[in-house]
């Protein structure tokens, strides 16, 4: 939430929360509550269509790309300039011979933070043909170390609601019913099943482009594994893909580095890490395509939410009067010295 940009840059700010998650915008209203005067910034509830449509100086919109179309539409109404957020299959590369435990760990993070809940998450990985099982091994390991206690512990996050959850399970039963492999990670508590909304870490082998799970952004603690042959392969499945919120490629290559920055295209780039790009209020934080418009973050938030006025003041000389009617000959020869 780019609240303290906007204040920064003389804005009053009216902040509408998911409607799913009542309890943390409670939070969130008696924190601000605490911190500025209503008439400053106010969170309000109600019809998301009917905010959209509200005429706003700016609206900054994080969610999916569908209802990213239909806030953009409305706001058109108005002409309300907007940014959009809108997440999408953010891939991760894993150059042949890099650390498994390494590239292994942060991804465990990146993924299952908030069980995958999160517009930057990584959707899927690439990994070299050769070492497909290496990384699932490694994943598996650092998924146990990062939840000895399994999908049931505290610190794992359960899906936010049936209908999201129902969505994850539809897409595994679509990819298992086209020839996909799914494998649990982890610990399994046998009383894991008890917990509500919740899904394990689960790797997807197997996928083909025809899957929703290939199509679909996932939202959830499930990683697609596929393998490449060369870095080059591995490119060119990414840009066949809708442009992504994030890209994340792990290597000590130079060349592939290279490769890879400059025939991609994607919102944001983290190279040997996951999300570790939006925690950089320097950096400009933002997508591309169907990942989104505009950014925000450090100066390029202070300039999405603000106008920059263009004021010239005229002195006492104005080279511009000798070029007022009546036009003379004089007009024409300074003309003419113009258009040399």
């Amino acid at each position: 939430m780019p609240v303290v940009t906007a204040i920064a840059a003389g804005n009053r700010v009216m902040l509408k929360p998911s409607k799913f998650t009542p309890a943390t915008n409670a939070v969130i209203a008696a924190m601000f509550s605490d911190l500025f005067p209503k008439e400053q910034v106010t969170l309000v509830n109600g019809d998301g269509a009917a905010f959209s449509k509200l005429p706003f100086d700016h609206l900054i919109f994080t969610g999916s790309t569908s209802v990213g179309r239909s806030v953009m539409k409305a706001a058109s109404e108005n002409l309300v300039p907007v940014t959009l957020e809108l997440g999408g299959k953010s891939p991760v590369i894993i150059s042949r011979n890099y650390s498994f435990d390494k590239a292994a760990s942060r991804i465990v993070y990146g993924k299952l933070l908030s069980a995958g809940q999160t517009c930057i998450a990584p959707d899927y990985a690439l990994v070299h043909e050769s070492e497909v099982d290496a990384f699932i091994q490694a994943y598996d390991h650092h998924v146990k170390l990062a939840y000895p206690e399994g999908p049931t512990g505290d610190d794992y996050t359960s899906i936010v609601n049936d209908q999201q959850f129902a969505i994850l399970e539809e897409l595994l039963k679509d990819a298992q019913s086209k020839g996909a492999k799914i494998i649990e990670a982890g610990v399994r508590p046998d009383d894991a099943s008890k917990r509500p909304h919740t899904m394990a870490p689960t790797i997807v082998l197997g996928v083909t482009d025809e899957m929703r799970i290939a199509k679909e952004e996932i939202f959830g603690p499930i990683l697609p594994i596929l393998s490449y042959q060369s870095i080059d392969d591995a490119i060119n499945y990414v840009n066949a893909k809708p442009r992504p919120l994030a890209l994340y490629f792990f290597t000590h290559d130079d060349e592939d580095k290279r490769k890879v920055l400059s025939r991609t295209t994607s919102g944001n780039v983290t190279i040997n890490g996951t999300f570790a790009h939006i925690a950089q209020d320097d950096l400009s934080f933002g997508g591309v395509g169907e990942s989104g418009m505009g950014a925000y973050h450090g100066i390029e938030g202070f300039r999405t939410l603000s106008h920059a006025k263009g004021i010239y003041e005229q002195g006492n000389w104005n080279g511009m009067d000798l070029l007022h009617a009546p036009f003379t000959k004089n007009t024409d020869r300074l003309i003419n010295v113009f258009l040399r």
